[in-house]
């Protein structure tokens, strides 16, 4: 009999418990709201959202009387900092604005990613071994045509182009209203920002 009146109260408090349950998960009208949690979502998983560009490229610079002719390969990545998205809510319509690009160019860590193919000194029987801050510091300037590079071949523009497409689809699925991505670039296509 105890085992029974035991049961018993188990069964009503399960049942207590799923019609609780029940009643605070939200009700679902036929009307969509983009609710602030569901677009900071949208900005974390937009972030992984980044176009890479990797070209091998030829590095000639000098420091002093010393030269030096390499071969390196540049890495660039180009992303958007969605925390920074504009989003305007009118009726049925987002209204999304595309933040400013970051580019950022490192040099590649694969192997032979930096060959030294000749070295040199104008002065005679001078050294034409050159310090590692002074390779470095032809490195950034190579770093910094690189950067040009990226935006002039128009890879910047394509990755607006990309991330636009791919936020308007993930927004309209999420929120099933009309997304409308625009750019907040200003300048001229291929133009360096």
């Amino acid at each position: 009999m105890k085992k029974i009146i035991f049961i018993l109260i188990l069964v009503v408090a399960a049942a207590i418990g799923a019609v609780a349950i029940w009643q605070s998960s939200p009700q679902w009208d036929d009307e969509v709201k983009v609710q602030p949690a569901k677009i900071k979502d949208v900005k974390e998983l937009a972030q992984l959202c980044t176009v890479e560009v990797y070209e091998d490229m030829p590095m000639k610079g000098r420091v002093g009387t010393r030269h030096i002719f390499a071969r390196i390969t540049m890495r660039g990545t180009i992303s958007f900092d969605l925390d920074k998205m504009e989003i305007v809510e009118s009726g049925d319509t987002l209204k999304v604005t595309l933040p400013k690009e970051t580019v950022e160019v490192l040099e590649a860590t694969t192997p032979d990613a930096y060959q030294v193919i000749d070295t040199w000194n104008e002065k005679f029987l001078g050294s034409d071994n050159m310090t590692a801050a002074e390779e470095n510091k032809l490195k950034k300037m190579a770093s910094e045509r690189f950067k040009n590079r990226i935006y002039n071949k128009g890879y910047v523009t394509r990755a607006r182009e990309e991330a636009a497409a791919n936020l308007q689809s993930i927004l309209s699925t999420m929120t099933g209203k009309t997304v409308v991505v625009t750019s907040d670039r200003r300048e001229k296509r291929g133009e360096r920002r």
